[in-house]
């Protein structure tokens, strides 16, 4: 069982910063696709977690008085 372990791979340090800087540089892209359906980019970053991705064609955001609000039926 020892040699079976010793032969196990495990990513370095550097694989696993470059592993986080991708996924970042991945989740920075899809949360700007929400600004071009008029929400900030801090919303882009929220709705990519809880909405589970890019906007489909009727989510978006719409201006209100207290600033850009979320509606599932965007037709910006």
């Amino acid at each position: 069982m020892s040699d079976l372990a010793a032969r196990s791979w495990r990513p370095s340090r550097t694989q696993k910063i470059i592993a986080a800087l991708v996924l970042l540089l991945i989740w920075t892209a899809i949360a700007d696709t929400w600004t071009d359906k008029g929400c900030t980019l801090p919303q882009g970053y929220r709705f990519v977690i809880t909405h589970g991705g890019s906007p489909d064609r009727d989510q978006g955001c719409e201006d209100e008085p207290g600033g850009p609000e979320y509606t599932d039926t965007y037709y910006g």
